[in-house]
């Protein structure tokens, strides 16, 4: 397996030295968070990224996100243009990244973005960490708009007010339809250029705020695969996100999905109320998902695709140098400590089949 590490371009307070520096060096998921939504990713951008990253002799991993816009989830005015432009973006990403056999383009279909109550959740050992509670989610004054911690946009009450409307208006059934439809149309051009389509889930995995929630269990996964099945409609299989509800069977989805799996967030949480939740060390025993058991799982199936660390948690008083729940200590641990667990579980294969005969 590769290990990848998230980089938010020049805002990132983590510069690309700092991944050259780590072992295994990491594949750069990146995104141009330059472009808005629904536009088209320009070619020369793209070369520009595949440029700086070769220039510290980095290698694209996946893409981290080519987002749906809203009109492509609702079904709006400008769906059709926004799926030609995103359509249009894929064949430019293979256009600046040629070399690369198999590229993987994240997205969501969170009607608005990951949810969070808190940045910097204190733990005992003085650790700080992302975190969520539904009751203090479901206080917020929504008169003045919305704004959760780590979001890059501002709600406005009315922009808000009309999303709950929308999405009450379409329904379910109306929002899977609206999937479905995109999917038709972006899968067929993401397969010609040997890109795979990777969903990754509502996080948190439940409705709040009275907007729905549509990728938070094994049954909502089989939908979408069902919509189209092909291989390039795939998962980014986020292990955190699913395992804040304790009702989902992680290993067990792995084992039932794994093929669909294009890559792989790793992380975990620890629940400490009914839907709330903070962020856990990658290693902790006590967490809703044992990671290392989710490696023993990847291994035996014969998964050796990319993975990497997911959000983490401040140590080292780290908070003032990297971007809030992406500190570059503990999500570079973790993806060591996972490598090489599975290295060390892969050099044990042979031994156990030895044993086995």
């Amino acid at each position: 397996m590769q290990t990848a590490f998230r980089w938010y371009g020049h805002s990132d307070r983590v510069p690309l030295l700092w991944l050259r520096q780590m072992t295994p060096r990491p594949l750069v998921v990146t995104h141009l968070a330059h472009v808005p939504p629904g536009e088209v990713w320009p070619v020369e951008d793209l070369r520009r990224l595949r440029d700086e990253l070769s220039e510290q002799e980095l290698a694209l991993g996946p893409i981290e996100s080519v987002f749906w816009t809203d009109d492509m989830k609702l079904g709006r005015g400008d769906r059709d243009l926004h799926i030609a432009n995103y359509i249009q973006t894929l064949a430019n990403i293979r256009t600046a990244f040629p070399d690369i056999g198999e590229i993987i383009v994240t997205y969501n279909l969170m009607p608005l973005d990951w949810g969070r109550t808190e940045l910097a959740h204190l733990h005992p050992n003085g650790t700080r960490g992302l975190a969520y509670d539904h009751a203090a989610m479901a206080r917020i004054d929504l008169s003045h708009g919305l704004f959760l911690p780590g979001w890059g946009r501002r709600y406005s009450r009315e922009e808000f007010s009309a999303l709950q409307q929308a999405y009450a208006h379409l329904g379910v059934s109306g929002f899977w339809e609206n999937v479905r439809y995109a999917l038709q149309a972006i899968v067929p051009a993401a397969a010609a250029s040997n890109i795979r389509l990777a969903a990754h889930p509502n996080d948190p995995p439940w409705s709040y705020l009275g907007l729905p929630a549509f990728l938070c269990n094994a049954a909502d996964i089989r939908r979408l695969l069902a919509l189209y099945p092909h291989r390039s409609n795939a998962l980014c299989f986020c292990t955190g996100s699913y395992g804040a509800d304790p009702a989902n069977d992680i290993v067990g989805m792995i084992r039932e999905f794994k093929d669909a799996i294009a890559w792989a967030h790793l992380r975990t949480v620890k629940t400490t109320a009914e839907k709330t939740f903070h962020e856990a060390d990658h290693a902790d025993p006590t967490a809703n998902v044992d990671l290392l058991a989710v490696m023993r799982t990847l291994v035996e199936l014969g998964w050796d695709g990319v993975f990497r660390s997911d959000h983490g948690l401040d140590l080292l008083h780290e908070s003032d140098s990297v971007t809030n729940g992406y500190p570059a200590i503990d999500r570079y641990a973790a993806n060591k400590m996972l490598w090489a667990y599975q290295r060390a579980l892969k050099s044990a294969l042979p031994a156990r089949a030895a044993a086995r005969s």
